[in-house]
């Protein structure tokens, strides 16, 4: 059966397999998972998730380590994460990070989780979780933190960065990379 929907959370609990479109062009085809994880591109990883997905400009540098992930940020030196995984990136990247992906660093350990310190502008409660929203590589973005949370506007918070599961895209074409 063929089912269309604009409604994005409709598509994604319904649908076994996903063709999403933009201007008559076919973007992605796959599951509901395959396309919130790994967005073909920068449309698909904008239009899917609610909030959408972080899409964070930044610039890399190969090292010993993996590859360190510079996001300027709007007062003070730049965040830098190390990605261990990917190792051959461009010097200039579009780094896509789904906002429960931004966490507080004790709900969040394993794997390649680091924390750098954000200047949190935006506090939302929603009941179950909390947005809270900072500007990053000129961007507002948006990290899902759990509704007791502490944060406060205008203030420092360290926030964990999962970077096993961002995407990165080129800023040129908008595909994915990684």
């Amino acid at each position: 059966m063929v089912y269309v929907t604009h409604d994005q959370i409709e598509a994604m609990t319904l649908a076994t397999k996903i063709v999403v479109m933009k201007g008559g062009e076919i973007q992605q085809i796959g599951t509901s998972s395959e396309i919130y994880n790994r967005p073909a591109n920068l449309f698909v990883a904008d239009f899917m998730g609610s909030p959408a997905m972080n899409l964070i400009p930044a610039k890399t540098r190969s090292n010993d380590d993996g590859t360190n992930i510079e996001i300027l940020r709007k007062d003070g030196e730049p965040i830098v994460l190390t990605d261990e995984i990917n190792r051959d990136l461009p010097s200039d990247v579009i780094l896509g990070v789904r906002p429960e992906d931004i966490a507080d660093p004790a709900m969040r350990g394993g794997g390649n989780v680091q924390a750098a310190d954000c200047i949190i502008d935006i506090v939302e409660p929603t009941g179950a979780d909390t947005f809270v929203v900072m500007q990053l590589g000129g961007k507002s973005v948006t990290a899902r933190l759990h509704s007791e949370t502490t944060a406060q506007p205008g203030k420092t918070r360290k926030l964990a960065f999962d970077l096993g599961k961002v995407s990165y895209f080129a800023p040129d074409t908008g595909l994915r990379l990684n």
